[in-house]
């Protein structure tokens, strides 16, 4: 079963993620902040993380090059989520696997994950 860490601060778009993953066979962790990801990383040792560009008063593509340039992290599949998609045209320069644009159905969610996963595990 693979681990899916969301880091989202719409707590209506955790629950949805949440019920929608599990039910698909996913373990599910959420958090709503990018800061203090390293205990909950080692923690929960997730295979994906899903990381919404824009936090409160954080840039989650600034997280994700943070994330990379770490030696505990910088192996972990990442996929950048954002209602802009302009901004997430240069998603590969901040590290990234892959981005999804909001709003998305859950099936290209569910592919996105699955697609991703698999190129991350030919790392």
């Amino acid at each position: 079963m693979s681990k899916i860490l969301i880091v989202d601060d719409s707590k209506e778009l955790q629950e949805a993620l949440q019920l929608f993953l599990t039910k698909k066979g996913y373990e599910v962790l959420c958090t709503e902040s990018g800061k203090n990801l390293l205990p909950i990383i080692r923690e929960l040792l997730p295979d994906m993380i899903l990381l919404d560009v824009f936090l409160q008063g954080e840039d989650g593509r600034e997280i994700c090059r943070e994330l990379r340039n770490n030696s505990e992290t910088k192996y972990l599949c990442i996929v950048l989520i954002s209602g802009s998609p302009k901004d997430l045209l240069l998603y590969k320069e901040f590290g990234a696997d892959g981005y999804l644009e909001k709003p998305f159905a859950l099936p290209v969610l569910l592919d996105k994950i699955e697609s991703t996963l698999g190129k991350c595990k030919d790392k």
